[in-house]
């Protein structure tokens, strides 16, 4: 039995990155019975002269939306304009990766399109103290794309963000040698227009592996228990224990030091905005599901 990692799948069969080549393989007719679904992502234990999976090690985590598992990085690109920053999903991706176990970093795209470095700056400030290492970059021309690529964590790393940020350019950037096709903006709507359709994990010369996958611009933050959202917010964590009650959500409990810091700019007065918008969201679905 030989250990791989599945990188895309096709119609019933996975192919499995195995000893430096690509097998396709079938799954063992025993998963569908106990209702598992393979993913890219996945590592498997394969039985390399049939071409069949035999087994899916456990996993560190899963994703539905799009179906992948064992990300353990996560870049969050943005742009500068052309679409301007979508932050309140910027924050949501930054909980959803802490509540997967996943590290989230932030890549702010398109900066030769900013009018002057406040720009850029006022977008940076808001996430200095997040716990985030933040990249700016450009793909256009090139500038940070060293950077950047210097910076990228081992093992399996997904870009994500609103559509026509750039995510298959800076692919692309990053390692010329892989092919995206990459997308516009619709002058209708001033969005991105997807180009990526199915999941695929690149392993890389380097022996990192990047995600490329559609629709990875939100994961699923609604149904956690609203106490639990401040836990992730590293900005807050100086300030916590000095709350007046224990549980403080730092919402609309009286001598609450979250509160006071966001008053005297410890804490970035929209980031902590964002939050409460984000707890007020998780609140309404939750109701509307009762």
């Amino acid at each position: 039995m030989e250990k791989g990692i599945i990188v895309k799948g096709v119609g019933g069969f996975y192919d499995v990155y195995l000893n430096g080549s690509l097998l396709r393989c079938l799954p063992r007719g025993k998963f569908r019975k106990q209702g598992i679904t393979p993913m890219v992502g996945d590592v498997v234990e394969v039985n390399a002269k049939d071409a069949v999976i035999e087994a899916i090690l456990p996993r560190k985590n899963q994703f539905k939306r799009p179906c992948v598992a064992n990300i353990d990085n996560l870049g969050i690109v943005i742009s500068v304009k052309h679409p301007d920053p979508d932050l309140l999903l910027v924050d949501k991706l930054i909980l959803a990766a802490r509540m997967h176990s996943v590290k989230p970093f932030i890549v702010i795209n398109k900066i030769d399109l900013a009018e002057g470095e406040s720009e850029i700056k006022a977008i940076e400030e808001q996430y200095r103290r997040s716990g985030c290492q933040i990249f700016c970059i450009s793909c256009k021309d090139g500038t940070g794309i060293e950077e950047l690529k210097r910076g990228l964590y081992s093992g399996i790393t997904t870009f994500a963000g609103q559509s026509g940020v750039g995510k298959s350019s800076l692919i692309n950037r990053l390692y010329p040698d892989i092919s995206r096709e990459v997308g516009d903006i619709s002058e209708k709507t001033k969005r991105g227009k997807h180009t990526t359709r199915s999941v695929e994990l690149l392993v890389l010369p380097d022996g990192k592996m990047l995600v490329d996958t559609p629709g990875f611009s939100a994961l699923e933050v609604d149904l956690m228990q609203l106490e639990k959202v401040q836990l992730y917010y590293e900005e807050f964590v100086p300030y916590a224990d000095q709350c007046r009650f224990p549980n403080c959500m730092h919402y609309r409990e009286p001598h609450c030091a979250v509160k006071q810091a966001v008053q005297q700019g410890g804490i970035h007065e929209m980031r902590y905005q964002r939050y409460i918008r984000i707890l007020e969201d998780i609140y309404e679905k939750r109701r509307e599901q009762k």
